[in-house]
């Protein structure tokens, strides 16, 4: 598959929206695609408009897209003098920040979009009503997000050694594997596959296991017992992908890691002991990064990891029903991810 052909990298003049470029330029380093410098500027307010100064108004928005674009073009040469051999064009835009990506983003499907954000506040509160969100929440591009905070902004490396790929036993959630194969063999990184299942305790507080069963049954829905046997199969799942992708990628390392935890801070801590990373996971696209694969577990990460985080696009999730009562845990696993 084609990773991107061009990688869209909105700024604003502050160092925060700067943050997404180290992480921009791995990326077009990898893929081959180009960089646009996306910034936007206010339109002349409607009292200079309807005022005297009002036959002044083209003339001072040309004023200041020249001026933006300007400071656009020497963020291009920075950019150049680091090293980065891609072709950067430079687009300044008149209006709301916001729309100005999303039209762009629609412009270019093959397009993928690298924004930062205010790390603690999370996606949920990412700047809500603000540029980000609406970006993420409107757009159906790859969507590379850079978390950074006055107290704590991770360093970007210069190059990817690991990606990391949350997966839940769906085909949604796989939808993220392309991406982060293709993005492997071209940086040469390793891949490490990421699943996780509840313990025992889940089942046993969640459940009502003892009630109204045979000592047959009891046993067959004991809390260990749920809890042993989804834990086998997620593994069993993870070291068949994994040996898909090696199979497939024989060049890069695939690693399977599952963890009796929760999904989020299981690759929290995956991305504080992995060096020079990248998460990549799936999303629901257009229906908002409040239903992002695995619901909330999505918003956490960006919100503490030390990597950056890929969203892509996958198609709505098929409505599976898992009827027997082996797979009963599983069937609440999915629920208890999607919350």
């Amino acid at each position: 598959m084609e990773l991107f052909n061009n990688i869209i990298v909105p700024l604003d003049g502050s160092d925060l929206s700067a943050q997404a470029l180290p992480a921009a330029s791995i990326m077009a380093k990898a893929s081959g695609a180009s960089m646009t410098l996306l910034r936007s500027y206010d339109s002349i307010p409607e009292w200079k408009a309807n005022s005297g100064q009002g036959r002044f108004r083209g003339a001072m928005a040309e004023a200041e897209h020249d001026r933006i674009s300007a400071l656009l073009r020497a963020e291009k040469q920075l950019l150049e003098g680091r090293g980065v051999d891609t072709r950067i064009d430079v687009m300044a835009c008149e209006g709301p920040a916001h729309e100005a990506i999303i039209n762009l983003a629609e412009q270019q499907p093959g397009a993928m979009i690298a924004m930062s954000t205010h790390g603690r506040g999370g996606l949920s509160r990412m700047l809500m009503g603000s540029v980000t969100a609406k970006v993420v929440r409107a757009v159906g591009n790859p969507t590379l997000i850079t978390r950074c905070n006055e107290r704590d902004c991770p360093v970007v490396p210069h190059h990817l050694d690991n990606i990391i790929v949350p997966l839940d036993g769906s085909d949604f959630a796989e939808y993220a594997l392309p991406y982060a194969q293709d993005l492997a063999a071209a940086l040469g990184a390793r891949v490490t596959l990421v699943r996780t299942t509840p313990d025992s305790e889940y089942f046993r507080v969640n459940t009502e296991w003892g009630a109204g069963h045979d000592l047959a049954t009891m046993r067959h829905l004991e809390p260990d017992n749920l809890a042993a046997r989804l834990s086998e199969k997620a593994k069993a799942y993870l070291w068949r992908k994994a040996d898909e992708l090696s199979a497939q990628y024989p060049a890069f390392d695939v690693e399977a890691v599952h963890r009796l935890d929760t999904p989020s801070e299981t690759v929290i801590r995956l991305t504080g002991q992995l060096d020079n990373g990248l998460v990549v996971m799936a999303t629901h696209g257009r229906r908002g990064i409040g239903r992002a694969l695995l619901g909330s577990v999505a918003d956490r990460i960006v919100r503490y990891s030390q990597m950056p985080t890929l969203l892509v696009r996958g198609p709505a999730p098929r409505d599976v029903r898992m009827g027997s009562a082996a797979d009963a845990g599983a069937e609440r696993e999915q629920e208890l991810l999607a919350v």
